[in-house]
């Protein structure tokens, strides 16, 4: 009868039996391999599978613990020599087994979320003993570190915020793990818009905007793996830094072209706009600019052209949708009407309003005193800065729990005047604190 075939599995299984009914493996003889597998056909495939299965098996029971005895050594030994692996080959299973002692111990010292100085050394020396290579265990590891990483993350931002230390902790976790931001960039944020904006709105409420603020942003979006938000969050520091410049009286100039001025008066603003006006129930519009001065508002057409003092202006009213429109309202004389800017621009417009209503201000006399001697508010300054931030928080938008807060604190030399005050919502002026 011509001998069974039997495959890997099978091959192990019976050498695994006779190394069992062996009552002492140290004095086996070296026929052990043709003993065991008489009468059974197999290819020098299989053998070779099942050889190396069955060392890895004992090897990883002798070292599970990270370390090996004299007994253990020298039974690995002879078990080598009854398999027939050559020196080449039990070193790479030794060197493989190593590599899974290394990913359970990481697994276990991780699966509480923290891992600690002991276990990092306990990994150290799970490292040594195997003289496993780095970038092995960086690929043995990955996706329990990523794991690891990610729980890390979730856990700093269950606040809703990612602080500088936090970012830094996370960086030098990622660093010691080895994740390459490719494996970083895998990571999904589900609510990395609202933490951008939690972050935007604590760095408006300082009422300034410094450089190392777009540093912290560009941080966060990384982390967050948002680069999709990153620029409109930059243009929205970008656009409060010029109003924040604009209610401290630091308007931008430009260049006045052929527009004649007064001795004296810049021009801060040239926007392309359509004037609307209504006559006998009927709109009529103007093509021209509208030149946003020092002293007064123009508007230059080619068949209309006017120009308003800010004393005039009764009323200002901005729209900032997909038609933004601005509408002036005059006490007297002409230049009222609504004015739509011919590029939908809202952070342009955004700007503009804050331009007019400071400069509308500075003309009425309501700019005050830049001392800091009170903190008393007049009911003069309260309404004017109620009207100017259209009785909302300038940070959220809320218009609850409203308090009128210091842009630049009084406690640090700000004064309580028009320009040095805003409306801020309880949460924004209380993450806010003392703060520039």
């Amino acid at each position: 009868m011509p001998p069974r075939a039997i495959g890997a599995s099978e091959v192990q299984q019976r050498l695994s039996l006779a190394l069992q009914a062996c009552p002492d493996i140290a004095i086996a003889t070296d026929d052990f391999l043709d003993t065991a597998l008489a009468g059974f056909d197999y290819t020098k495939k299989d053998l070779i599978g099942a050889v190396s299965s069955l060392y890895a098996e004992a090897y990883y029971r002798c070292a599970k613990d990270s370390d090996l005895s004299r007994e253990e050594i020298r039974y690995l030994g002879v078990l080598q020599r009854l398999l027939r692996l050559t020196d080449d080959s039990a070193v790479k299973i030794a060197y493989r087994v190593g590599l899974a002692i290394y990913k359970k111990r990481f697994r276990e010292a991780v699966s509480d979320g923290e891992l600690t100085a002991d276990e990092t050394e306990i990994l150290q020396d799970v490292k040594e003993l195997f003289g496993l290579h780095k970038r092995d265990i960086r690929k043995a590891i990955a996706e329990q570190a990523l794991a690891y990483y990610s729980f890390l993350l979730y856990d700093a931002l269950r606040d809703g915020v990612l602080t500088d230390d936090e970012m830094a902790r996370l960086a030098d976790t990622a660093r010691t793990l080895g994740l390459s931001s490719s494996q970083l960039a895998t990571i999904s944020v589900p609510n990395k818009r609202e933490i951008l904006s939690t972050a935007l709105a604590a760095i408006k409420a300082k009422g300034v905007i410094q450089s190392e603020d777009y540093d912290h942003i560009r941080s966060l979006a990384e982390y967050l793996n948002a680069s999709e938000l990153l620029s409109a969050c930059l243009m929205d520091l970008e656009l409060y830094e010029r109003i924040f410049a604009i209610r401290a009286g630091q308007l931008p100039i430009i260049d006045s072209h052929e527009l004649l001025l007064e001795r004296g008066e810049r021009l801060h603003y040239a926007i392309p706009a359509t004037l609307e006006t209504t006559r006998g129930g009927r709109i009529a519009r103007h093509s021209g600019t509208l030149y946003i001065g020092s002293q007064r508002i123009r508007f230059v057409g080619l068949r209309r052209s006017h120009e308003l003092r800010y004393q005039s202006l009764l009323q200002i009213d901005f729209q900032i949708l997909k038609q933004s429109k601005l509408t002036l309202t005059v006490a007297q004389g002409g230049g009222g009407g609504v004015y739509r800017p011919k590029r939908n621009d809202p952070g342009l417009l955004v700007e503009v309003q804050e331009a007019i209503r400071f400069l509308v201000r500075k003309a009425k006399g309501f700019e005050g005193s830049r001392g800091r001697d009170t903190r008393y508010i007049s009911a003069e300054v309260r309404s004017e800065v109620w009207y100017r931030d259209n009785a909302q928080c300038v940070i959220c938008g809320a218009t609850e729990y409203l308090e009128f807060d210091h842009i630049i604190p009084h406690s640090k030399g700000g004064a309580t005047s028009v320009d040095n005050l805003q409306l801020l919502c309880r949460g924004c002026n209380s993450r806010k604190s003392d703060n520039i």
